[in-house]
């Protein structure tokens, strides 16, 4: 059996596993990030929801996010947020300055939600948006909807007629739709990514659409320009074409969320954090309220590791943190008990606006994000708990998850990394 030892050891590797890692390497800590796949960031639009909806009027969006998260604690003190909206802040200026550091640059909208357009024509709220996606549909004479005659996903006219009815855009605003080649067969997302990133592919892109481009025109495009030029590549599409040009969020996977995690990952890859990828935590040894060692498997090998604090951020039952089994709930790792608010595991009506009771289940925590019983008293005291995998909080209705995996991978790495090590 090969044995480790760190200051910290980070379970998961999704937005709040990374956030913790990068937070507590920070402070000096020696950190490993152990993690059974590569999480779902890479699976995500790549934006960060803080808060998407009035708490009062589900079907409007929120302007103020911010705003709308402090009413939220006050009638909701078992959310997440009520325990890491001191960390929020904190969190987002840190996620802002590692983003710019590895080039990948985020936006918000002057304290309010984007309102940003997807590849099926809809219109959707987020707080922080990459650059290279970052507009006000308003102000514009002219939208240009492009597609590429090699990605067979993404249909520029069913764009057009959805988002002339889905959004209020600048009165005599034209929507055109167009195709254009980048000279070859049939590709995927990435295949397609990869081949604009070649010498002369993305000026040829530009020529099919110059035709297109009048005064005070936007140009939107399919979330494929580029990996790792993006940038590169944006600016010289929008300065062949002297408009503006941004991508609209697509359905997962997407390259958006794949740079992300990318630029992510090696954040803290320089700040020496040891990832152990394809390596799943199966058991614990605990004693006295105290996690001393967890046993890991992969790759036909297993590992002891201990360390002086833990971070739990697994994820819901997507990610594995959580297990069905036939009449009980169970944390895969620590057993500790699971939150469900009530007998109901679902609703009938699937597609409830009031969103899937089982999407509220997890760990409850107190203010330091320790595991807690019913009457409120820790489990473990060195055990952190971030993310997904947290109670009361119902991520497909209220559009938070980006925002509480922040603010609560943040505050557990900052937590860890005031830790005394045993």
């Amino acid at each position: 059996m090969i044995r480790k030892k760190t200051d910290l050891l980070v379970i998961g590797a999704g937005l709040s596993g990374i956030m913790a890692a990068a937070a507590a390497a920070r402070a000096g800590k020696k950190v490993m990030l152990v993690a059974g796949g590569e999480g779902v960031l890479g699976l995500t639009s790549g934006c960060i929801d803080l808060w998407g909806y009035r708490i009062d009027r589900k079907d409007e969006f929120c302007p103020g996010p911010r705003e709308e998260i402090a009413r939220l604690v006050k009638v909701s003190p078992g959310h997440p947020y009520a325990v890491a909206q001191d960390a929020l802040e904190e969190s987002i200026d840190f996620f802002l300055a590692i983003c710019g550091e590895k080039g990948c640059s985020y936006r918000d909208n002057g304290g309010g939600n984007w309102i940003l357009p997807t590849s099926l024509g809809t219109v959707r709220p987020t707080y922080l948006a990459p650059d290279g996606m970052a507009v006000n549909l308003t102000g514009f004479g002219r939208i240009v909807v492009v597609g590429f005659t090699e990605l067979k996903d993404f249909f520029p006219g069913m764009l057009v007629a959805n988002l002339t009815r889905n959004t209020d855009l600048t009165p005599g605003c034209e929507l055109v739709s167009c195709m254009v080649s980048a000279g070859g067969k049939e590709m995927g997302p990435n295949t397609l990514a990869h081949r604009l990133e070649q010498p002369g592919v993305i000026q040829r892109v530009a020529a099919g659409i110059k035709k297109f481009v009048y005064p005070d025109t936007l140009i939107l495009l399919p979330p494929v320009m580029g990996e790792d030029l993006h940038r590169d590549i944006m600016n010289t599409l929008s300065g062949e074409l002297g408009c503006l040009a941004r991508e609209v969020t697509g359905m997962p996977p997407a390259l958006p969320g794949q740079r992300l995690h990318k630029a992510l990952l090696g954040y803290i890859k320089d700040r020496g954090v040891e990832i152990v990828a394809g390596c799943t935590v199966k058991s614990a040894m605990v004693s006295n309220q105290h996690c001393r060692w967890v046993t890991a498997s992969g790759a036909g090998s297993t590992m002891q590791i201990l360390a002086g604090a833990f971070v739990l951020a697994t994820g819901s039952f997507l990610g594995g943190g959580l297990q069905a089994l036939p009449g009980k709930l169970r944390e895969s790792i620590f057993d500790l008990p699971v939150e469900t608010y009530g007998p109901e595991w679902s609703s009938a009506d699937f597609l409830s606006t009031g969103g899937q009771p089982f999407s509220r289940f997890g760990i409850k925590v107190n203010n330091l994000l320790q595991p807690v019983d019913k009457k409120g008293y820790p489990l473990l005291e060195n055990l952190l708990v971030a993310g997904s995998i947290l109670a009361g909080c119902n991520y497909p209705v209220e559009k938070c998850g980006g925002g509480v995996a922040l603010s609560t991978g943040y505050k557990a790495g900052r937590l860890a990394g005031g830790m005394t090590c045993e």
